[in-house]
């Protein structure tokens, strides 16, 4: 099984094919990383490129408004990255948020047409998603690989997180069901684990947060 680490921490070694750049994250915990997208700390995507290469993959805000996309794109390609992902996300955004959000734009499917873009530019591609309609807005867009976000997750008993995970195996199974052959990843971190053991999905391979605790 295939892991990848999705880190806001710089490192000195950029021959890390498994790991993913987000420099959002650096010292969030995991409740606090699934908040980064409506609480910025800072100019994200700048960020990613005023570090040289991090790893093979840069998560990247696509609805920032600044600069040049196509001038990223290739300063990115300069700066060694081989992959985009869509993070820190919109997916989890629910309600008259994600109505009130979606004119910046802001949205799932204005992320998979991002990555989209950012294929065509000659990046591997990588999309979280939290639904069955997000990962076939994703699988249109035409991403390489798919990573599925558990969501905003309150396990109270043993019982419970058993339904989670039966839940979101079954949503893994629709979606290959439609998908044959689309890399699946599950997203995951110790504090998830510590509830609902996401690593045991049946999936190809785990994208672990290393965040603060």
């Amino acid at each position: 099984m295939i892991k990848m680490a999705l880190t806001g921490s710089r490192t000195e070694d950029a021959d890390q094919r498994n790991r993913i750049f987000c420099p959002t994250l650096d010292g969030l915990t995991p409740l606090q990383a699934d908040l980064a997208f409506v609480m910025p700390r800072m100019d994200h995507n700048r960020e990613v490129r005023e570090n040289r290469r991090q790893g093979d993959w840069a998560a990247l805000l696509a609805s920032d408004p600044f600069g040049s996309e196509a001038a990223m794109f290739a300063q990115l390609h300069e700066l060694g990255y081989l992959g985009v992902t869509n993070w820190p996300s919109s997916i989890l955004l629910d309600g008259t948020l994600r109505q009130s959000m979606s004119t910046i734009p802001a949205s799932p499917e204005f992320e998979y047409e991002f990555l989209a873009r950012a294929k065509d530019a000659g990046f591997d591609t990588m999309a979280f998603f939290l639904s069955l309609d997000q990962a076939r807005a994703a699988l249109r867009a035409g991403p390489l690989q798919l990573v599925l976000h558990p969501g905003l997750l309150d396990v109270q008993t043993e019982e419970s997180g058993a339904m989670v995970l039966g839940s979101l195996q079954r949503l893994i199974d629709a979606v290959r069901a439609e998908a044959n052959g689309v890399p699946i990843f599950a997203y995951t971190s110790a504090w998830h684990e510590a509830s609902v053991a996401l690593s045991t999905l049946a999936v190809d391979g785990l994208i672990w947060l290393d965040a603060g605790t």
